[in-house]
C-alpha cells in the first residue's frame, strides 16, 4: 500500500488539485502498470484511506458547468506532505524494485544532496545482502529448498543487478543529471 500511497500523493502534489480520474490518467500516462503492481481500485482506496486520515482534502468541483455529478477534487494537506517526503524517502532505500522504482519517480522533490545519502544507504543494504547471500549453504543434491545452487543463484544475481542499477543512478546524481526542486514542496504548501 505504501507505494500505492507514494504514487497517489505524488499525483495530486504534481497537479497541485486532482480528483480520482485525474490520479488514475496519470498512472496511466506514466504506464506505472509497466514498473508496479497498481490497480485502479487500489487508487481510488488510497484516496479514501488518505483522506480519512488527513493527508488530503476533498474539495467539491467548482465547474457548475458540466452536466452530471461534481467530481471531488483533492489537495495535500501538510500532513500529506509530511507523509509524501516520508514514502518518498523509504522508497528510495528499499531493496524492493517495486518500491525503489516510486522512489525514483519522484526523487526530484528531495534535496540532490538527501538523495545521494538514501541511496548510498540502499547500496550498503544491498551490500549487505550479497554478502549474506554469499555465505548461504549450497549442496549439490540439495537437502531443502533454501540450499538450492540456482535458488541462491537466482538471487545474487537479482541482488548484485540492483546494486549496480543503485550505483549507476547515484553516479548520475552526484555528477549534477537532473533537477533537483524541493523548494516545490514549500513552494506549494
Amino acid at each position: 500500500m505504501s507505494m500505492v500511497r507514494l504514487l497517489v500523493l505524488g499525483s495530486i502534489l504534481r497537479r497541485g488539485v486532482g480528483h480520482g480520474y485525474a490520479v488514475l490518467q496519470d498512472m496511466k500516462d506514466w504506464q506505472v502498470d509497466a514498473w508496479t503492481n497498481v490497480k485502479p481500485g487500489s487508487v481510488y482506496h488510497a484516496l479514501e484511506t488518505l483522506e480519512s486520515q488527513g493527508m488530503i482534502a476533498a474539495a467539491s468541483s467548482a465547474g457548475g458547468a458540466k452536466p452530471g455529478p461534481a467530481r471531488r477534487e483533492y489537495e495535500l494537506t501538510p500532513r500529506g506532505r509530511a507523509e509524501f517526503v516520508r514514502l518518498l524517502q523509504a522508497a528510495l532505500v528499499s531493496p524492493d524494485i517495486l518500491q525503489f522504482s516510486a522512489g525514483v519517480a519522484f526523487m526530484e522533490w528531495l534535496p540532490r544532496s538527501e538523495v545521494i545519502a538514501l541511496l548510498e544507504r540502499r547500496r550498503a543494504v544491498l551490500d549487505a545482502s550479497l554478502k549474506l547471500l554469499g555465505s548461504l549453504p549450497v549442496e549439490e543434491r540439495p537437502s531443502d529448498p533454501s540450499r538450492h545452487p540456482e535458488l541462491v543463484g537466482i538471487w545474487i544475481g537479482y541482488v548484485e543487478n540492483e546494486a549496480a542499477t543503485t550505483e549507476n543512478i547515484l553516479s548520475k546524481v552526484r555528477a549534477g543529471r537532473y533537477e533537483f526542486n524541493p523548494e516545490r514542496l514549500e513552494a506549494e504548501g
